[in-house]
């Protein structure tokens, strides 16, 4: 009947509210729960937020000590480098000390070979304080090296002055010296050599220009003698200039002034000539001068090129026009001409008479 139906639909009624009940209640735990999480994730954020920010405020502090650190080595790394540069520079002073000392006492024995040695020395350390100059040690240094090669520069001029004094064989011992003496040279100023060559040669050709510009040999037929004397010259010492070193080029310049006073003088004889010069007296000189000319073409053929080439241009610059216009009159008339005058017995007799005045022989 109606009862159980009733009863059913109650239970089914009671067992529909209690659901409904436990929904309700299920759904109002959720919804606290839900707000414990979300303010349990919103403090883990603003934890992380503050980790983060404690993290980077330590990367920035150890930032800021490792640019300190690195400054502080950059500091150490300029102290060191200061600190090395110092002590080589003191060292360097020290054996500058010591070398200029040294020096001065070699300079003073005339000690030249040790002297060359130890004045390379001194120039390559001086090098290094050229940064120096104003220093008052290093600029008392440098004036002390200047006094010091100052008196090395007397003593070999000096010493120079004892060579060629007219012996027939110098002194060993002296030319032992004169060839240290040229270390010397070699270690000073390149002026300082070149002045010592010029002297040199200049002193060589004194007693050429007495004998040739006397009235005996000042004669245009007489040019011949002039270069059997220069040969003369050189054979005769060839030994001796050895203490040149060889590229000093000593009798390559000798004959350079020897032509540049030939020259001077030739050209004086032809225009002091009262008459016209005899042509076959011209051609002879001519013919003689030309096969000299060979004769050092063919003796310095190997020697240094730049060097020759100065001296020829220089040559060229001093040439006098009047000179060139006697030389290339002689050579466009006479180059095809050339010959030896006939009269033999004349120039025998001159010969002879040439052979009379010191010095002018063969």
């Amino acid at each position: 009947g109606v009862e159980p139906l009733m009863q059913k639909i109650q239970s089914e009624i009671r067992r529909v509210d209690a659901s409904i009940l436990a929904a309700v209640r299920q759904q109002s735990n959720s919804g606290t729960k839900a707000k414990e999480e979300l303010a349990a994730a919103t403090n883990a954020v603003q934890e992380l937020m503050y980790k983060i920010r404690e993290i980077k405020t330590k990367a920035e502090q150890s930032e800021t000590m490792v640019q300190e650190i690195c400054r502080d080595i950059k500091k150490l790394d300029c102290a060191k480098r200061h600190i090395t540069t110092t002590i080589t520079a003191l060292h360097r002073l020290t054996m500058l000390v010591s070398a200029v000392e040294q020096l001065q006492v070699m300079a003073s024995k005339r000690q030249y070979k040790e002297a060359a040695a130890q004045l390379e020395a001194v120039n390559q350390l001086c090098s290094h304080f050229e940064a120096y100059r104003d220093v008052p040690k290093i600029s008392e240094l440098r004036e002390k090296l200047k006094n010091i090669k100052k008196i090395l520069k007397s003593h070999v001029y000096s010493d120079f002055t004892s060579l060629g004094t007219g012996k027939e064989t110098e002194d060993e011992d002296l030319l032992q010296q004169l060839s240290d003496a040229c270390l010397v040279v070699d270690a000073l100023e390149p002026s300082v050599r070149e002045e010592l060559v010029k002297n040199f040669c200049s002193k060589e050709l004194i007693s050429y220009k007495q004998i040739f510009d006397g009235a005996e040999l000042a004669k245009l037929d007489k040019t011949e003698r002039r270069y059997a004397w220069i040969k003369r010259r050189l054979r005769s010492n060839e030994d001796t200039w050895k203490i040149f070193p060889p590229s000093w080029h000593v009798d390559y310049l000798l004959c350079i002034q020897f032509c540049k006073i030939t020259r001077t003088q030739l050209v004086d004889i032809l225009n002091n000539l009262k008459e016209k010069p005899d042509v076959a007296t011209l051609l002879l000189a001519l013919q003689r001068t030309l096969e000299f000319e060979e004769e050092l073409a063919e003796k310095f053929s190997g020697g240094t090129t730049t060097a020759r080439n100065k001296e020829l241009e220089s040559d060229d610059e001093n040439e006098g026009t009047e000179h060139n216009k006697i030389v290339s009159d002689i050579r466009k008339k006479y180059e095809k001409k050339l010959g030896v005058p006939n009269d033999e017995a004349e120039q025998d007799k001159e010969k002879q008479k040439d052979l009379s005045v010191p010095g002018a022989g063969v």
